[in-house]
């Protein structure tokens, strides 16, 4: 089992809590992933894995804790008016693809699933967790050394509903996702959360497409 267990942002509660996220301190939920604000610097700055053994280590430059055992996460999935199904993806940029899925596979035992090519230099892999993907995403825009936690994206169960809680100001109108059948919006960076953030539609099973 390789799961992930919590994701820790930099930043105050506040703008989630405008987006409609409870909190129990500085913790929420997102799916079955513990969500924690907490320090001043902002954006994603780690995560906890449960991956069979105990240990803080570095993937490419990611700060992670491994944990034995998924101690479960505590508080409320709700968003607005609808629930956070699954946290869909963690998305990590890097200025090296290859090097970051590797050290993935090494520190996780999560294999390469594929690669695509987004356009424009844009190359993405993808691994695959117990409980959501991760996303490499490697071009010309990230110049940074080493890789970094960068945004995610949330499954919800009523898209449409959270749109109109929240507005077009906050939140894009849902379009077409990349995967067909499923919807996307993204939240307008003057919300203020300091980490990209995206809510799509949960996918289709194959039983829902007939």
């Amino acid at each position: 089992m390789t799961r992930l267990v919590s994701l820790r942002a930099g930043g105050d509660v506040g703008p989630w809590q405008q987006l409609g996220l409870s909190f129990q301190g500085a913790t929420s939920r997102l799916g079955d992933v513990a969500f924690v604000v907490h320090g001043n610097t902002p954006g994603l700055l780690e995560w906890t894995i449960a991956a069979g053994r105990d240990a803080t280590v570095s993937i490419d430059g990611i700060v992670t804790h491994l944990v034995a055992d998924d101690p479960g996460v505590e508080g409320s999935d709700a968003i607005g008016p609808t629930v956070g199904v699954r946290l869909d993806h963690v998305v990590i940029n890097t200025n090296d693809g290859e090097r970051t899925s590797t050290a993935i596979e090494s520190v996780l035992g999560v294999p390469l699933k594929r690669v695509r090519d987004a356009g424009r230099g844009v190359s993405q892999r993808f691994h695959t967790l117990d409980n959501t993907v991760l996303e490499i995403v490697s071009g010309p825009h990230v110049t940074g050394e080493g890789s970094s936690l960068w945004g995610m994206v949330l499954s919800v169960a009523d898209i449409d509903a959270l749109f109109g809680y929240l507005g077009p100001d906050v939140l894009s109108p849902p379009k077409q996702a990349v995967q067909a059948g499923r919807m996307i919006s993204t939240v307008r960076g003057a919300a203020g959360l300091g980490v990209p953030f995206a809510v799509m539609t949960p996918h289709v099973r194959a039983s829902d497409a007939g």
